[in-house]
Protein backbone atom coordinates (compact mmCIF):
# COMPACT_ATOMS: atom_id res chain seq x y z
CA UNK A 1 0.00 0.00 0.00
CA UNK A 2 1.36 3.42 -0.89
CA UNK A 3 1.67 5.88 1.95
CA UNK A 4 -0.85 8.68 1.48
CA UNK A 5 -0.17 12.33 2.20
CA UNK A 6 -1.74 13.70 5.36
CA UNK A 7 -1.19 16.27 8.07
CA UNK A 8 0.30 19.73 7.75
CA UNK A 9 2.09 21.00 4.63
CA UNK A 10 5.40 20.47 6.45
CA UNK A 11 4.46 16.89 7.32
CA UNK A 12 3.45 16.28 3.72
CA UNK A 13 6.85 17.60 2.64
CA UNK A 14 8.53 15.19 5.06
CA UNK A 15 6.40 12.26 3.84
CA UNK A 16 7.15 13.06 0.23
CA UNK A 17 10.88 13.29 0.92
CA UNK A 18 10.89 9.97 2.81
CA UNK A 19 9.09 8.20 -0.03
CA UNK A 20 11.69 9.59 -2.42
CA UNK A 21 14.53 8.47 -0.07
CA UNK A 22 15.66 12.08 0.23
CA UNK A 23 17.55 12.89 3.46
CA UNK A 24 16.06 15.86 5.31
CA UNK A 25 17.60 15.30 8.73
CA UNK A 26 21.19 14.87 9.88
CA UNK A 27 22.81 14.85 13.29
CA UNK A 28 26.46 15.18 14.24
CA UNK A 29 27.89 14.08 17.55
CA UNK A 30 30.58 16.73 17.85
CA UNK A 31 32.24 15.17 20.90
CA UNK A 32 31.71 12.60 23.63
CA UNK A 33 33.22 15.01 26.15
CA UNK A 34 30.69 16.21 28.71
CA UNK A 35 30.55 18.41 31.79
CA UNK A 36 28.15 15.95 33.46
CA UNK A 37 28.45 12.23 34.15
CA UNK A 38 24.88 11.00 33.74
CA UNK A 39 24.64 7.42 34.92
CA UNK A 40 22.48 6.33 31.99
CA UNK A 41 24.51 8.11 29.28
CA UNK A 42 24.57 5.96 26.15
CA UNK A 43 27.82 7.34 24.70
CA UNK A 44 30.45 4.60 24.25
CA UNK A 45 32.73 6.07 26.90
CA UNK A 46 33.15 5.41 30.60
CA UNK A 47 31.19 7.79 32.83
CA UNK A 48 31.47 7.80 36.60
CA UNK A 49 29.93 4.79 38.42
CA UNK A 50 28.46 3.16 35.30
CA UNK A 51 28.17 -0.59 35.89
CA UNK A 52 29.80 -1.75 32.69
CA UNK A 53 30.56 -5.44 32.21
CA UNK A 54 33.43 -4.52 29.93
CA UNK A 55 35.47 -1.36 29.32
CA UNK A 56 34.32 1.24 26.81
CA UNK A 57 35.93 0.70 23.39
CA UNK A 58 39.16 2.52 22.65
CA UNK A 59 39.49 4.53 19.45
CA UNK A 60 42.66 4.44 17.37
CA UNK A 61 41.58 7.22 15.02
CA UNK A 62 41.31 10.90 15.93
CA UNK A 63 38.04 12.85 15.95
CA UNK A 64 37.07 14.80 12.86
CA UNK A 65 38.94 18.07 12.48
CA UNK A 66 37.12 21.36 12.08
CA UNK A 67 37.94 21.32 8.38
CA UNK A 68 36.55 17.80 8.01
CA UNK A 69 33.34 18.81 9.78
CA UNK A 70 32.92 21.79 7.46
CA UNK A 71 33.42 19.43 4.53
CA UNK A 72 30.63 17.24 5.92
CA UNK A 73 28.38 20.30 6.19
CA UNK A 74 29.05 21.14 2.55
CA UNK A 75 28.10 17.60 1.51
CA UNK A 76 24.92 17.67 3.59
CA UNK A 77 23.92 20.97 1.99
CA UNK A 78 24.56 19.56 -1.47
CA UNK A 79 22.34 16.58 -0.62
CA UNK A 80 19.48 18.89 0.35
CA UNK A 81 19.43 18.23 4.10
CA UNK A 82 17.27 20.84 5.89
CA UNK A 83 17.61 20.06 9.61
CA UNK A 84 20.96 19.64 11.33
CA UNK A 85 21.30 18.59 14.97
CA UNK A 86 24.50 19.33 16.90
CA UNK A 87 24.79 16.92 19.79
CA UNK A 88 27.29 15.03 21.94
CA UNK A 89 28.32 14.51 24.76
CA UNK A 90 27.83 18.17 25.39
CA UNK A 91 28.33 19.91 22.02
CA UNK A 92 29.27 23.18 23.70
CA UNK A 93 32.36 21.41 25.03
CA UNK A 94 33.79 21.05 21.51
CA UNK A 95 36.67 23.55 21.18
CA UNK A 96 35.33 24.82 17.84
CA UNK A 97 31.61 24.68 18.68
CA UNK A 98 30.89 28.29 17.80
CA UNK A 99 32.74 28.07 14.50
CA UNK A 100 30.90 24.85 13.61
CA UNK A 101 27.51 26.29 14.58
CA UNK A 102 28.15 29.43 12.55
CA UNK A 103 29.26 27.36 9.57
CA UNK A 104 26.01 25.41 9.82
CA UNK A 105 23.95 28.62 9.92
CA UNK A 106 25.90 30.05 6.99
CA UNK A 107 24.81 27.02 4.99
CA UNK A 108 21.15 27.71 5.84
CA UNK A 109 20.50 24.60 7.93
CA UNK A 110 17.75 24.69 10.52
CA UNK A 111 20.11 24.05 13.42
CA UNK A 112 19.00 22.14 16.52
CA UNK A 113 21.34 22.13 19.51
CA UNK A 114 21.08 19.46 22.21
CA UNK A 115 22.49 20.56 25.57
CA UNK A 116 22.31 19.71 29.25
CA UNK A 117 22.28 23.44 30.04
CA UNK A 118 24.98 23.25 32.70
CA UNK A 119 27.35 25.40 30.65
CA UNK A 120 24.84 28.14 29.80
CA UNK A 121 26.12 31.40 31.26
CA UNK A 122 24.85 34.83 30.28
CA UNK A 123 27.62 35.13 27.70
CA UNK A 124 26.79 31.74 26.18
CA UNK A 125 23.07 32.53 26.01
CA UNK A 126 23.83 35.89 24.37
CA UNK A 127 25.96 34.16 21.73
CA UNK A 128 23.23 31.59 21.12
CA UNK A 129 20.69 34.39 20.72
CA UNK A 130 22.94 35.99 18.11
CA UNK A 131 23.34 32.66 16.34
CA UNK A 132 19.55 32.07 16.58
CA UNK A 133 19.35 28.32 15.95
CA UNK A 134 16.08 26.67 14.93
CA UNK A 135 15.75 25.42 18.51
CA UNK A 136 17.61 24.56 21.67
CA UNK A 137 16.68 21.25 23.34
CA UNK A 138 17.72 20.94 26.97
CA UNK A 139 17.61 17.86 29.18
CA UNK A 140 16.40 18.04 32.78
CA UNK A 141 16.57 15.21 35.28
CA UNK A 142 14.61 16.20 38.33
CA UNK A 143 12.68 18.88 40.18
CA UNK A 144 15.27 19.19 42.94
CA UNK A 145 19.02 18.96 43.26
CA UNK A 146 19.08 15.71 45.21
CA UNK A 147 17.24 13.86 42.48
CA UNK A 148 18.88 15.42 39.45
CA UNK A 149 22.40 15.12 40.78
CA UNK A 150 21.89 11.46 41.65
CA UNK A 151 21.79 11.01 37.88
CA UNK A 152 24.24 13.69 36.65
CA UNK A 153 26.74 12.86 39.44
CA UNK A 154 27.97 16.46 39.47
CA UNK A 155 27.28 18.53 42.54
CA UNK A 156 25.85 21.96 41.74
CA UNK A 157 24.69 20.94 38.24
CA UNK A 158 21.00 21.30 39.10
CA UNK A 159 21.38 24.93 40.15
CA UNK A 160 23.41 25.65 37.03
CA UNK A 161 20.57 24.22 34.95
CA UNK A 162 17.99 26.31 36.80
CA UNK A 163 20.13 29.40 36.24
CA UNK A 164 20.30 28.50 32.55
CA UNK A 165 16.52 28.28 32.32
CA UNK A 166 16.21 31.71 33.91
CA UNK A 167 18.67 33.15 31.40
CA UNK A 168 16.86 31.50 28.49
CA UNK A 169 13.48 32.98 29.45
CA UNK A 170 14.15 36.38 27.97
CA UNK A 171 16.57 35.33 25.24
CA UNK A 172 14.12 34.96 22.37
CA UNK A 173 15.39 31.43 21.72
CA UNK A 174 12.98 28.60 20.95
CA UNK A 175 13.58 26.18 23.84
CA UNK A 176 12.25 22.67 24.42
CA UNK A 177 12.85 20.69 27.61
CA UNK A 178 13.25 16.91 27.66
CA UNK A 179 13.00 14.53 30.59
CA UNK A 180 13.78 10.83 30.39
CA UNK A 181 11.53 9.11 32.90
CA UNK A 182 13.60 7.00 35.30
CA UNK A 183 12.87 5.50 38.71
CA UNK A 184 14.88 8.37 40.19
CA UNK A 185 12.39 10.99 39.01
CA UNK A 186 9.14 9.05 38.80
CA UNK A 187 7.80 10.62 41.98
CA UNK A 188 8.57 14.14 40.75
CA UNK A 189 6.94 14.11 37.31
CA UNK A 190 4.19 16.55 38.26
CA UNK A 191 6.76 18.85 39.89
CA UNK A 192 8.97 18.70 36.81
CA UNK A 193 6.01 19.65 34.62
CA UNK A 194 5.14 22.52 36.97
CA UNK A 195 8.73 23.70 36.90
CA UNK A 196 8.79 23.70 33.09
CA UNK A 197 5.46 25.55 32.99
CA UNK A 198 6.87 28.10 35.43
CA UNK A 199 9.70 28.88 33.05
CA UNK A 200 7.31 28.85 30.09
CA UNK A 201 8.99 26.11 28.06
CA UNK A 202 7.36 23.04 26.47
CA UNK A 203 8.37 19.78 28.14
CA UNK A 204 8.56 16.33 26.58
CA UNK A 205 8.69 13.15 28.66
CA UNK A 206 10.22 9.95 27.30
CA UNK A 207 9.46 6.71 29.19
CA UNK A 208 11.84 4.55 27.12
CA UNK A 209 15.50 4.06 28.04
CA UNK A 210 18.23 2.92 25.69
CA UNK A 211 21.28 0.79 26.28
CA UNK A 212 24.72 2.21 25.54
CA UNK A 213 26.02 2.51 22.00
CA UNK A 214 28.42 -0.38 22.70
CA UNK A 215 25.59 -2.64 23.93
CA UNK A 216 26.01 -2.28 27.68
CA UNK A 217 22.75 -2.67 29.62
CA UNK A 218 23.47 -0.60 32.75
CA UNK A 219 20.93 2.15 31.87
CA UNK A 220 18.10 -0.39 32.14
CA UNK A 221 18.57 -0.45 35.94
CA UNK A 222 16.82 2.94 36.01
CA UNK A 223 13.57 1.91 34.33
CA UNK A 224 10.53 3.55 35.88
CA UNK A 225 7.63 1.61 37.38
CA UNK A 226 4.43 0.70 35.55
CA UNK A 227 2.60 3.11 37.85
CA UNK A 228 4.78 6.03 36.77
CA UNK A 229 4.31 5.26 33.10
CA UNK A 230 0.56 4.94 33.60
CA UNK A 231 0.53 8.35 35.27
CA UNK A 232 2.13 9.86 32.19
CA UNK A 233 -0.47 8.48 29.82
CA UNK A 234 -3.51 9.26 31.93
CA UNK A 235 -2.45 12.82 32.69
CA UNK A 236 -3.71 15.37 30.19
CA UNK A 237 -1.52 18.12 28.80
CA UNK A 238 1.71 16.11 28.67
CA UNK A 239 3.98 15.75 25.66
CA UNK A 240 5.33 12.23 25.27
CA UNK A 241 8.17 11.11 23.07
CA UNK A 242 8.22 7.94 20.98
CA UNK A 243 4.44 7.94 20.58
CA UNK A 244 2.89 5.52 18.08
CA UNK A 245 1.16 7.02 15.07
CA UNK A 246 -1.43 5.95 12.54
CA UNK A 247 0.32 3.70 10.04
CA UNK A 248 -0.57 0.88 7.67
CA UNK A 249 1.46 -1.84 5.94
CA UNK A 250 3.56 -0.07 3.32
CA UNK A 251 4.00 3.04 5.44
CA UNK A 252 7.38 4.05 6.76
CA UNK A 253 7.68 3.54 10.51
CA UNK A 254 10.16 6.42 10.90
CA UNK A 255 12.88 8.20 8.96
CA UNK A 256 15.64 5.60 9.38
CA UNK A 257 17.22 4.81 6.03
CA UNK A 258 14.81 7.14 4.24
CA UNK A 259 15.30 10.65 5.59
CA UNK A 260 18.08 10.81 8.15
CA UNK A 261 21.81 10.34 8.66
CA UNK A 262 23.88 10.33 11.85
CA UNK A 263 27.59 11.13 12.05
CA UNK A 264 29.84 10.22 14.99
CA UNK A 265 32.75 12.35 16.25
CA UNK A 266 35.03 10.04 14.26
CA UNK A 267 33.24 10.37 10.94
CA UNK A 268 31.34 7.07 10.94
CA UNK A 269 27.88 7.21 9.37
CA UNK A 270 24.97 5.47 11.11
CA UNK A 271 21.43 5.04 9.73
CA UNK A 272 20.16 7.14 12.64
CA UNK A 273 21.22 8.21 16.12
CA UNK A 274 19.87 4.93 17.54
CA UNK A 275 20.99 2.43 14.87
CA UNK A 276 24.61 2.02 15.92
CA UNK A 277 26.11 0.25 12.94
CA UNK A 278 28.51 1.97 10.58
CA UNK A 279 27.37 2.19 6.96
CA UNK A 280 30.55 3.99 5.93
CA UNK A 281 33.02 6.71 6.85
CA UNK A 282 33.24 10.27 5.58
CA UNK A 283 37.00 9.75 5.46
CA UNK A 284 36.59 7.00 2.87
CA UNK A 285 33.51 7.86 0.79
CA UNK A 286 31.23 10.80 0.13
CA UNK A 287 27.94 10.99 1.99
CA UNK A 288 26.05 10.79 -1.30
CA UNK A 289 27.85 7.59 -2.26
CA UNK A 290 27.16 6.03 1.14
CA UNK A 291 23.51 7.07 0.98
CA UNK A 292 23.04 5.60 -2.50
CA UNK A 293 25.03 2.37 -2.27
CA UNK A 294 25.35 1.11 1.33
CA UNK A 295 23.83 -2.41 1.63
CA UNK A 296 23.23 -1.88 5.36
CA UNK A 297 21.39 1.38 4.71
CA UNK A 298 19.22 -0.41 2.17
CA UNK A 299 18.50 -3.10 4.79
CA UNK A 300 17.50 -0.37 7.26
CA UNK A 301 15.05 1.03 4.70
CA UNK A 302 13.57 -2.42 4.19
CA UNK A 303 13.15 -2.93 7.95
CA UNK A 304 11.54 0.49 8.18
CA UNK A 305 8.92 -0.47 5.59
CA UNK A 306 8.22 -3.83 7.23
CA UNK A 307 7.80 -2.44 10.75
CA UNK A 308 4.10 -1.55 10.59
CA UNK A 309 3.08 -4.98 9.31
CA UNK A 310 5.38 -6.64 11.86
CA UNK A 311 3.70 -4.83 14.75
CA UNK A 312 0.24 -5.81 13.58
CA UNK A 313 1.29 -9.44 13.25
CA UNK A 314 3.23 -9.80 16.50
CA UNK A 315 1.97 -7.28 19.09
CA UNK A 316 -1.55 -7.69 20.42
CA UNK A 317 -1.78 -4.06 21.50
CA UNK A 318 -0.15 -2.79 18.29
CA UNK A 319 -2.47 0.23 18.09
CA UNK A 320 -0.68 1.58 21.17
CA UNK A 321 2.80 0.30 20.34
CA UNK A 322 5.69 2.36 19.02
CA UNK A 323 8.70 0.71 17.44
CA UNK A 324 12.31 1.81 17.00
CA UNK A 325 14.16 -0.44 14.52
CA UNK A 326 17.47 1.06 15.63
CA UNK A 327 16.90 0.28 19.30
CA UNK A 328 15.85 -3.29 18.46
CA UNK A 329 18.92 -3.72 16.24
CA UNK A 330 21.15 -2.43 19.02
CA UNK A 331 19.64 -4.58 21.77
CA UNK A 332 19.07 -7.90 20.02
CA UNK A 333 20.45 -7.63 16.49
CA UNK A 334 17.00 -7.75 14.87
CA UNK A 335 15.40 -4.45 13.77
CA UNK A 336 12.04 -6.20 13.34
CA UNK A 337 11.77 -7.55 16.88
CA UNK A 338 9.55 -5.37 19.09
CA UNK A 339 11.42 -3.99 22.08
CA UNK A 340 9.99 -5.08 25.41
CA UNK A 341 9.86 -1.48 26.65
CA UNK A 342 7.52 -0.42 23.86
CA UNK A 343 5.38 -3.51 24.34
CA UNK A 344 5.21 -2.74 28.06
CA UNK A 345 4.09 0.82 27.37
CA UNK A 346 1.51 -0.46 24.86
CA UNK A 347 0.05 -2.83 27.45
CA UNK A 348 -0.20 -0.03 30.00
CA UNK A 349 -1.86 2.29 27.49
CA UNK A 350 -4.31 -0.39 26.40
CA UNK A 351 -5.43 -1.02 29.97
CA UNK A 352 -5.89 2.71 30.53
CA UNK A 353 -8.03 2.93 27.39
CA UNK A 354 -10.37 0.30 28.81
CA UNK A 355 -11.06 2.29 31.98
Amino acid sequence: MEQTERGTPLQRLHDSAFRARHPLFASIELTYTCNLACYFCYNPVQRKSQKRTQPAPERAESPLTFEEIVGVLDQLKEMGVLYLTLTGGEPLMHPRFWDIAQAAKDRAFAVRIFTNGAALTQNVVDRLATLMPFCLEMSIHGAKAETAEALTQVKGSFQRQMNALSLLQGSGLRVFLKCTVTRLVENELADIKAMADGFGFPLFFDPVLTISDDRQFYPMELRASDEAIAWLYKTSGLNLGNSPFEREPGDFNCSVGTGTLHITPFGEIHPCVQWKQSVGSVREKTLQEIWATSPLLMAAREANLKSAAMLKDTVKEHAFCAHCPGLSQLKCGDPLRPDEQYVRVANIRSKLAET
